[in-house]
């Protein structure tokens, strides 16, 4: 489903889908209740209902349950960062309040939680690549820097494995009322920010998208945003969907062996090698863009 129902739903998620942006691009900056209420030209107390009535939590909890599964997944898992480190990029004051507050939610210390994150031997990846493979095939990998890219989206929150191919075909009909299909083929994307395991299913978040000429002021159920451009690693997943989450557990293997690079972490982009999305395609082509830094 998407992110809203009711009409109701649907005036909120236009008046709070730019603040939902707003902060998973802003997770190490301040995002307080005075600070998102005036991004969203509303009272504190105003956005405060209207946001926990579109989301289902408290901007507190919202922003804080974000931090800490970037922590968690970004931070902890793949860069091996210091706890204090982890703590200040993922916007807290010091490493005691994120400890206790990682602790609360996951159970357990951060220094807890990465130890009970080994990595795999070599032997053991090479197993597992293989196993994984056996019902579709994966380009090479390879590294390139990417430019910007200005999208056009819908918002799907709840299970990857149910985003609706109906939300691509709304944003064609988007694009083509715009007139953008008359400059360009349609470039159709998408963005998945959460890693399923960490983030509950019910509140996973991935935005179907469209490329678009330029940015644009979003309305609707149609929400406007930038993919920060930099270095990816991409890899060619050719088969069904339902076989591109094994793809991505054998890129990102194949990604940690690198050495000038690291694994960043979410959010991760896919683009379809299509101007359509269906279920019933069994070999689709898609682009699995993983960010990567220097080392």
């Amino acid at each position: 489903m998407s992110l809203a129902q009711s009409p109701a739903q649907a005036k909120l998620r236009e008046r709070l889908l730019p603040v939902l942006v707003y902060i998973q691009a802003r997770l190490d900056e301040d995002l307080s209740l005075a600070v998102l209420a005036a991004e969203a030209s509303l009272s504190p107390h105003h956005f405060h209902r209207m946001f926990r009535g579109l989301v289902g939590e408290t901007p507190e909890r919202y922003c804080q349950r974000l931090r800490l599964e970037r922590a968690a997944f970004q931070l902890l898992v793949y860069r091996r960062a210091s706890i204090l480190e982890t703590a200040l990029d993922c916007g807290f004051k010091n490493h005691e309040t994120f400890t206790r507050a990682f602790g609360q939610h996951f159970g357990v210390s951060p220094r807890e939680y990465r130890a009970s994150e080994p990595r795999p031997s070599s032997q053991e990846s090479k197993t597992q690549i293989s196993q994984l493979q056996a019902s579709f095939e994966l380009s090479q990998t390879r590294v390139r820097e990417i430019d910007d890219i200005p999208v056009a989206f819908i918002r799907h929150v709840g299970p990857y494995e149910q985003v609706g191919e109906v939300l691509w075909q709304r944003l064609v009909e988007f694009a083509g009322e715009r007139g953008w299909t008359e400059q360009a083929p349609v470039t159709l994307l998408g963005v998945a920010h959460d890693a399923p395991g960490l983030t509950p299913p019910d509140r996973l978040r991935f935005d179907v998208a469209i490329r678009t000429p330029e940015p644009f002021s979003g309305t609707g159920e149609v929400g406007s945003q930038m993919i920060p451009g930099g270095i990816y690693g991409i890899t060619t997943h050719v088969g069904h969907f339902s076989t591109l989450h094994n793809a991505y557990r054998t890129s990102v293997e194949r990604l940690s062996e690198l050495r000038r690079y690291r694994v960043v972490g979410l959010r991760s982009v896919e683009v379809y090698h299509s101007t359509s999305i269906s279920e019933l395609y069994e070999l689709n082509h898609t682009d699995i863009c993983i960010p990567l830094e220097l080392a």
